[in-house]
């Protein structure tokens, strides 16, 4: 039971994005062939996929910075040495998940306001706050999953670069 717990924590991004992109495509699938072949379409088909769309979306951006793979602009610090390149690459995490706590102390506020003032969605009926909730939560999955990433590199000995270059200096990945 642990290890399936435990899988499933170090997968979630993977496998609820492969779902909800998976239910995307099978709404929008039947929209069409509804549309086209009968000649009706269904609307709560478009809003469901709307909706799934933007939780996978914010779910893949705790993918990203799980595999520490977001897009940066690293090309600069191929002039400094490694202490200094991780030095940077450190500072600017810290700056971006300073970002995603402002993001997630708003995103709840957003949540409380939209309980108070609610926002329901014009064909399926939802309340909207609980679509948004997704904001909060995902950038707070990015926070965690940043820490995760440092703590792993940190395990290694903290001796792996930050970032390495490919050899003509111009592809920039993250390694963790």
């Amino acid at each position: 039971m642990k290890k399936r717990v435990v899988w499933f924590y170090n997968n979630f991004e993977e496998v609820s994005s492969a779902f909800l992109l998976a239910c995307v495509i099978f709404f929008l699938f039947v929209q069409v062939f509804f549309r086209y072949a009968v000649g009706k379409s269904i609307p709560w088909t478009e809003e469901l996929s709307r909706f799934a769309f933007l939780w996978m979306v914010y779910l893949c951006t705790s993918l990203v910075a799980k595999d520490g793979k977001h897009i940066r602009v690293t090309a600069q610090f191929k002039i400094f040495s490694h202490k200094i390149q991780s030095f940077m690459v450190i500072l600017a995490d810290i700056i971006w998940m300073a970002f995603n706590v402002i993001v997630v102390i708003e995103g709840f506020k957003l949540y409380q306001q939209m309980s108070e003032f609610p926002l329901i969605s014009a064909v399926l009926g939802w309340d909207i706050k609980y679509v948004v909730l997704i904001i909060p939560v995902a950038f707070l999955m990015q926070i965690i999953r940043t820490f995760e990433r440092y703590y792993r590199w940190v395990k290694a000995g903290a001796n792996q670069r930050l970032i390495q270059y490919e050899e003509e200096g111009i592809e920039v990945e993250n390694v963790t």
